[in-house]
């Protein structure tokens, strides 16, 4: 017996059959609260585990429903979720995924164990995240409701040792947190990934949050970029840290020479624009 633990996976099939149940809420469809039994019974067709590696633990899945459940009740569900309620859930249950020692193993790098999650042991926390139409997150991928949450968990955990273990998961905007882990030459790289999120935040109390999203936008072009031309995970901690600061200092002043170019151009006009009323008067 090893010490791998197995999770449920789904089937495409089984997500296609959890999003047509959501519409008209047939079997497919669960009733918030029901037990484990049932929601494996309503998709037990479509559930299937690896043949062998490890072994099945249910207990492990219960704990992983309870959890994400006293979360959500935590952030107000099932009331209506707003953009602060969303994201402390979000920031707990990225905490939760990443700190977890048996949820690090590679059953949890599987699209279809997230299709299971989102379809099947957490579908009412998935629809109160989200909705019942957007399809990427319920099936398993980068935009899934839980899979995108493990993943941060695992990058952005700055370890025990520090006090604020999980303040780069509050501290970054969601467009941040796209343009990082929705790049896969980005969210392949633990390190730089951090490197990029560390960097985030000394730009946002420099020039300020509202001014982040073209920054970002703009820096993670000049660093994929770089990355092409040399290997940044091969690079030293202080080198790399050098390298992610230069990017957001010129992306920053690049954005701002453009956003005075087009003042300025803004108030040409309006001059010219008023000169003109004056004449024809």
């Amino acid at each position: 017996m090893t010490g791998i633990k197995l999770l449920p996976r789904l089937s495409p099939l089984g997500v296609e059959k959890c999003l047509s149940s959501l519409q008209d809420q047939t079997d497919g469809y669960l009733e918030p609260g029901v037990s484990l039994d049932h929601r494996l019974k309503a998709y037990e067709a479509h559930i299937w585990y690896a043949a062998s590696g490890g072994s099945v633990d249910r207990a492990l899945v219960e704990e992983i429903m309870g959890k994400v459940s006293d979360i959500a009740h935590d952030c107000g569900y099932p009331a209506p979720a707003t953009d602060h309620k969303r994201a402390s859930f979000d920031t707990q249950v990225a905490a939760y995924f990443g700190q977890h020692p048996d949820l690090g193993g590679g059953e949890l790098l599987r699209d279809d164990v997230w299709a299971f999650m989102s379809c099947v042991l957490l579908q009412e926390f998935t629809i109160w995240r989200y909705s019942v139409a957007q399809k990427a997150r319920f099936a398993g991928g980068v935009r899934n409701t839980f899979q995108r949450l493990w993943v941060r968990g695992r990058t952005l955990d700055l370890g025990p040792e520090y006090e604020k273990r999980w303040h780069l998961l509050g501290i970054l905007s969601e467009d941040a947190m796209v343009q990082i882990f929705e790049r896969a030459s980005i969210a392949s790289n633990a390190r730089l990934a951090r490197a990029i999120a560390i960097a985030w935040e000394a730009a946002a109390d420099r020039i300020g949050r509202g001014r982040m999203e073209k920054v970002m936008r703009h820096a993670t072009k000049l660093i994929r970029l770089r990355n092409q031309v040399i290997d940044l995970s091969y690079l030293p901690e202080e080198a790399l840290t050098a390298e992610i600061n230069s990017a957001f200092t010129q992306a920053s002043s690049e954005i701002a020479t453009d956003t005075d170019a087009m003042k300025a151009e803004d108030e040409q006009f309006s001059a010219s624009d008023s000169l003109g009323q004056t004449l024809s008067r």
